[in-house]
């Protein structure tokens, strides 16, 4: 049996209506070999990064996480491990990797760190200009520190994160610019798969790849709101046993998913492994039809 390996990519964001607008051969390859499917935000998450990253990491909502907003880390998301820690407690002899370009994923700042191991961030944090040019280099430099990690070293799950399509939403709307943010991601993406193919030992192992967005965004720019574009995420994945069919899928499943891989339980989850869910899921990329309502005052931007 080969080597069981885990990468999951978040790219903050990224409209799927946007998504099939932009050219992003790396996502296309991977849905080619699994499959790529709208994702619709749990009911009992707001359509903002914090609540949903913390249930990427958890596995469970944001009823039992708490996590509401990015600004305030409740006591009670304490009591949930993020899936790389789960699997170390589990298997002491695996290592993990955690790196992020939004602090909060990986460090105690605001509503973080929503990953209980907390990770790599780059320095300067990109908050601070909060720009273009700082999210770029923040992402660029993410993707070199994990590829480099992802190729020499023996990761069993690694985790992600590229925040500049989100960014660009928000201070410029989901125009031109919005989709060279998305190709830009998609670029960065596939430097973390062609690290892993240079992998010396890349013919004895087994990589499942999974790659998501937390929300949509109006067209103007923003989110937190109830529209269509806002609450319409999505999600990729290949690998072992995975295909065009598994497509019922939710933010949830990737903590019980990725432990399932290790035949670690992931006991408590709201989530279940993927193909588990019983409800048909039949969308294409050109995904369901989308509200693209004006933005509102709760969907101002600067709210991830």
């Amino acid at each position: 049996m080969n080597e069981p390996h885990v990468l999951v990519v978040g790219i903050d964001g990224v409209r799927f209506d946007s998504l099939g607008a932009a050219a992003t051969p790396a996502l296309d390859r991977i849905a080619r070999e699994g499959f790529l499917t709208p994702v619709r935000v749990h009911e009992k998450n707001a359509t903002i990064s914090g609540p949903v990253w913390a249930t990427v990491a958890t596995g469970v909502y944001a009823d039992r996480h708490r996590v509401t907003g990015n600004s305030h880390h409740p006591v009670e998301l304490s009591a949930f491990q993020d899936f790389t820690e789960v699997l170390r407690a589990a298997r002491p002899e695996l290592q993990t990797m955690i790196a992020a370009s939004w602090h909060p994923l990986a460090t105690r700042t605001e509503c973080g760190p929503l990953f209980s191991s907390r990770g790599w961030v780059p320095m300067p944090d990109p908050e601070e200009a909060n720009d273009a040019d700082s999210w770029v280099r923040a992402d660029d430099a993410v993707a070199e520190y994990a590829a480099r990690r992802l190729k020499t070293e023996n990761l069993a799950i690694s985790f992600v994160y590229f925040g500049e399509a989100d960014v660009e939403a928000h201070n410029n709307g989901t125009g031109a610019g919005y989709i060279s943010a998305i190709e830009r991601c998609d670029s960065r993406l596939n430097a973390l798969l062609e690290a892993i193919e240079a992998r010396p030992n890349r013919h004895d192992e087994d990589w499942t790849i999974i790659v998501l967005t937390d929300h949509g965004h109006l067209d103007a720019g923003g989110h937190g709101g109830e529209t269509d574009v806002e609450r319409t995420a999505w999600m990729a994945a290949s690998g072992t046993g995975l295909s065009s069919g598994s497509t019922a899928v939710n933010h949830a499943d990737i903590f019980p998913h990725t432990l399932a891989i290790f035949g670690v339980a992931a006991r408590g989850s709201d989530g279940v492994p993927f193909g588990a869910r019983q409800e048909a899921r039949h969308e294409t990329l050109q995904g369901p039809r989308l509200n693209t309502a004006p933005a509102s005052p709760h969907n101002a931007a600067g709210s991830r």
